[in-house]
């Protein structure tokens, strides 16, 4: 029997002889204060409610047990519910005991879509409010998690929607990144959605156009790509910025001609928000980057002077015949304005490649060994595969998924890769694409991830991390990173495969 029907119900206005510790409650008092009232746990078990409370549906009670478990005072403290042709706007307060006390007054349709449009709001700011400093110094795969956690913890609390995903259009070229993805199938390995008003689905055509697309029933639009399984319906929104699509937010549900009006006007409302701290993120990324290029360059043009004083050292000991001190002055300024050079580079080059590179004794345990190298940043391909050539690995180098693939599904035949080192941002694929073809093709085989400070496409860190990665660097990183998570990745029990 559940905590409801073991709860007694009360009899009239005065009449508080209902079962469970209520305390110092003033019941009649809060019996006049609402049209139904209940005292909750924390955890959601009713410890006390009132007659009218006991005799709304059960699916009303369930929602209004469940969005008090969820109850965060910080965050709100009034939500509406909706159920049997009636609207609730729920109020809780925490009482002295720890208790939630919810009161329930039934209130008209368009007052419920004015709470929720509110609710809305309030939820989008605080997406919005964040430590940037904070925000600014994490990683990729943290700033993610904080972002996640946000975006479906107010999709959920505020919108009601259970399924959904946000995807963003990547930098220079039209395909649609997924950022965020609450219960949607992935899609299968090489498939994309690039920002097109044919041939990419609804969320193709919605970034393409700027306009919300409302599908009653999918199984009867052929513009529709499966997301949901066995889903029925879905509204997809654009999320702009300045007035530019700068990707999309699709929701989809297992109910046919479930999504309203007031629902699209919900969803685009809360896009904006997502667009916005979306945006803001990147900016910082993009400051990020900008300021520890800027920095660089203010320091090459600070030892401009001092390094031509050098080089002007070194010109006379060599005309004095010291030719020995010459040289080694001539390679310290080389070797000083090769390293301010690639700081700027930022995730586009090992930090202290240039020096540390010719600097690696092959290694016994690396002799031999096939490594496929996957990034399509010239300079970072090149720089890793020499570090590991170096070690003694037989390496083969790629510069897109579409070519990966081809090499892992012909090492799969030969003689296979003892690694594989991939960016996670890919022209044409995903990091996390180019793991589980691995996975797939040579499940004993390590994998290492390298990312910048972009977004993960296809969740690739957090997915991939929950699946048994071997190693992710985060660019830029240096020789020594590199060189020590590929000892890691192959002490960590995995078979070696050699030429």
């Amino acid at each position: 029997m559940d905590q409801l029907s073991r709860t007694s119900q009360t009899t009239g206005a005065h009449d508080d002889t209902s079962q469970g510790d209520t305390g110092s409650l003033p019941t009649g008092i809060l019996l006049n204060a609402a049209d139904a009232i209940v005292v909750l746990e924390p955890g959601g078990s009713i410890v006390w409610h009132d007659e009218r409370f006991g005799k709304l549906p059960i699916p009303v009670q369930d929602r209004c047990r469940q969005w008090c478990m969820e109850f965060n005072a910080g965050v709100s403290t009034r939500t509406h519910i909706e159920g049997a042709g009636q609207n609730w706007e729920v109020i809780v307060r925490p009482s002295e005991k720890g208790h939630h006390v919810c009161l329930l007054l039934e209130v008209t349709h368009d007052h419920t879509q004015q709470l929720r449009l509110d609710a809305v709001d309030e939820a989008g700011l605080m997406l919005l409010h964040f430590d940037r400093d904070e925000i600014a110094s994490l990683n990729i795969a943290e700033r993610l998690r904080v972002l996640e956690e946000r975006i479906i913890s107010s999709v959920k609390r505020e919108l009601k929607f259970d399924h959904f995903e946000i995807r963003l259009r990547a930098p220079g070229s039209d395909r649609l990144e997924l950022v965020i993805s609450e219960n949607l199938s992935p899609m299968r390995i090489g498939e994309t959605i690039s920002v097109s008003e044919t041939g990419n689905g609804i969320s193709g055509w919605v970034a393409a156009t700027g306009n919300t697309y409302s599908c009653g029933d999918v199984r009867k639009d052929p513009m529709y790509r499966e997301g949901l399984d066995d889903a029925r319906s879905s509204l997809t929104v654009p999320l702009r910025v300045h007035g530019n699509v700068i990707g999309v937010f699709n929701i989809e549900a297992d109910t046919v001609n479930v999504f309203t009006e007031d629902d699209r006007v919900l969803a685009e409302r809360f896009s904006g928000y997502i667009a916005s701290v979306l945006h803001l993120l990147d900016l910082l990324v993009v400051e990020r980057i900008a300021t520890n290029e800027q920095v660089s360059r203010n320091m090459s043009s600070e030892l401009e002077r001092p390094i031509s004083d050098l080089q002007g050292m070194a010109a006379h000991l060599r005309g004095i015949g010291n030719e020995e001190t010459a040289t080694l002055i001539q390679q310290i300024t080389v070797d000083i304005t090769n390293r301010i050079a690639a700081c700027a580079a930022g995730p586009r080059s090992i930090i202290d490649a240039e020096h540390e590179i010719h600097a690696i004794e092959p290694d016994a345990d690396f002799q031999g060994l096939k490594v496929l190298v996957v990034d399509d940043e010239d300079r970072v391909r090149s720089e890793v595969a020499q570090v590991l050539r170096q070690l003694g690995c037989s390496v083969t180098t790629c510069e897109n998924g579409a070519t990966a693939f081809a090499s892992i599904e012909t090492a799969c035949c030969e003689a296979g890769f003892a690694m594989v080192v991939s960016d996670i941002r890919l022209p044409d694929a995903s990091g996390y694409e180019v793991f589980t073809k691995t996975r797939q093709m040579m499940p004993d085989v390590p994998v290492i991830l390298m990312t910048g400070f972009g977004y993960d496409p296809d969740h690739t860190i957090v997915r991939a991390s929950a699946d048994g990665v071997q190693g992710i660097l985060l660019k830029p990183f240096r020789t020594s990173q590199l060189v020590e998570a590929v000892r890691n990745a192959l002490a960590a029990g995995v078979p070696r495969r050699t030429t």
